[in-house]
């Protein structure tokens, strides 16, 4: 298979899949989705920074950045939050063992193949996935309100109450 065809099918085939997703559940978890990719693409900026990988194929018009980041990635997190979400034990085993296959399985062979070139150890790529796993969950929590359940002093500054004193025409006159 040509690396061109493999790399637009991360891209397209994911977001495909998504027709299988109850259209709530896309609501629900497509801002988790966005951050994976906002994440993905500032640690792939960092990786090729620092000498840890070299990007050797991408696509037109995408110059640096693999398309698996934008479609798979962002994709199997949304399919990953939805089964997991709420569990967090399975989330954390789920995590695992997908970003142990992702980092010992599937970067290896995607090296074989000349898209991407390792010069660090894959166990960097594990534990980036695995913190930006956490984070995402963190993140899922704040938006369903669930982290300001748990920690009732988290709140935004806005959603604090003015202090008695405050006089409410203040300001310049």
């Amino acid at each position: 298979m040509n690396n061109q065809v493999l790399l637009w099918g991360t891209f397209i085939v994911p977001w495909l899949t998504l027709f299988f997703m109850p259209p709530k559940d896309i609501k629900r978890f497509l801002p988790a989705g966005f951050l994976v990719t906002i994440l993905c693409v500032i640690f792939t900026e960092i990786g090729i920074s620092n000498g840890w990988w070299v990007i050797r194929e991408t696509t037109y018009p995408l110059a640096v950045i693999p398309t698996y980041t934008y479609g798979a990635f962002p994709v199997m997190a949304m399919w990953s939050y939805k089964y997991t979400f709420g569990r967090f034990r399975l989330f954390l085993v789920t995590e695992a063992v997908l970003n142990a296959v992702l980092a010992f399985v599937i970067y290896p062979w995607i090296a074989g193949r000349g898209i991407k070139d390792f010069y660090s150890g894959l166990y960097i790529v594990f534990i980036f996935a695995s913190a930006m796993a956490l984070i995402v969950y963190a993140y899922l929590l704040w938006q369903e309100d669930l982290l300001v359940r748990a920690m009732p002093n988290l709140q935004p500054a806005s959603a604090k109450p003015l202090p008695k004193d405050h006089d409410k025409n203040t300001g310049d006159e």
